[in-house]
Formats: structure tokens, C-alpha cells, sequence
């Protein structure tokens, strides 16, 4: 579930919100990381891409009040997941960790992936038909959250 800037999630848990931050570039697939914590009401500060912590100076590095340092996007996609999603089984965690791994693969490369100019969002294709179709039906892709 989403957490509130307030810390209230939409099931009611608490989670103290920590500014998590960044280091990320929008030619990367830092980007999936921006969106996620703008869906989840996530607090992010963004940092310069350079210096970046990341072990091999790459971005997306993510920090947080924790001292949890985390790199690769689809890692740090599970990490906030898990830390602000309220994900306490395994049941609860696959029906979003399928879609962290396929936006991840399938959908970085339609809107963040050669190019960088977002056209193949609205271009026709079976991925984005799909998608749009599931969207329509519903505002949100994991139970209606």
C-alpha cells in the first residue's frame, strides 16, 4: 500500500517517512525510482548524478536516514517496496514484485530507453496496448492501490 507524507498508509500502518536520496540522472533508469516515489507519496531528494556512491560510481545510488545504501534500480524499486509498502508475506510481496521486474525490463526501455524522448510511449504496440487497456480498468495495477 501507498504511504501518506504523513506516515499513514492506506492500510493504516505507520512508517516513519525518511527522505531517501538519489543520486540519479534522467538519462538512466533513475527515473523508475522518481515515479515510484511520486506514486507512493515517497519523500526523494535528488542528488548529483557525480560523485555517486555506488561501488562502480553509477547511478541510481539510493541513501536513506538509515545508513541503507542501495544500488540498481530494480533493487531499489524492491527496497522501497518493502520498506514503505507494507509487504509482510510473500503472497503480498509477488503481486508487486512482478511488476517492479517488468517495469524494470519491458517498460524502461519504451519510455527511458534509447533516445530518451518518451515517443515510444505513445507510439502503437502490443506493450503499451496492454497496459493502457489494464489502466482502464482500473487507476492502479496491484489491487486497486
Amino acid at each position: 500500500a501507498a504511504v501518506s507524507r504523513s506516515g499513514l498508509s492506506r492500510r493504516g500502518a505507520r512508517t516513519r517517512l525518511q527522505a531517501a536520496r538519489l543520486h540519479g540522472h534522467p538519462q538512466t533508469r533513475s527515473p523508475l525510482v522518481n515515479w515510484y516515489c511520486y506514486e507512493a507519496n515517497v519523500p526523494l531528494e535528488m542528488r548529483d548524478p557525480r560523485p555517486s556512491p555506488h561501488p562502480f560510481g553509477q547511478v541510481p545510488h539510493l541513501s536513506d536516514d538509515g545508513g541503507v545504501e542501495v544500488f540498481e534500480s530494480g533493487a531499489i524499486l524492491l527496497y522501497l517496496a518493502d520498506k514503505y509498502g507494507g509487504l509482510d508475506s510473500p503472497e503480498k510481496r509477488a503481486k508487486y514484485t512482478k511488476w517492479v521486474m517488468w517495469a524494470n525490463s519491458t517498460l524502461e526501455e519504451i519510455c527511458f530507453g534509447p533516445g530518451m524522448s518518451g515517443t515510444k510511449v505513445s507510439a502503437p504496440g502490443k506493450t503499451m496496448d496492454t497496459l493502457e487497456g489494464m489502466l482502464a480498468k482500473s487507476e492502479w495495477l496491484v489491487d486497486g492501490e
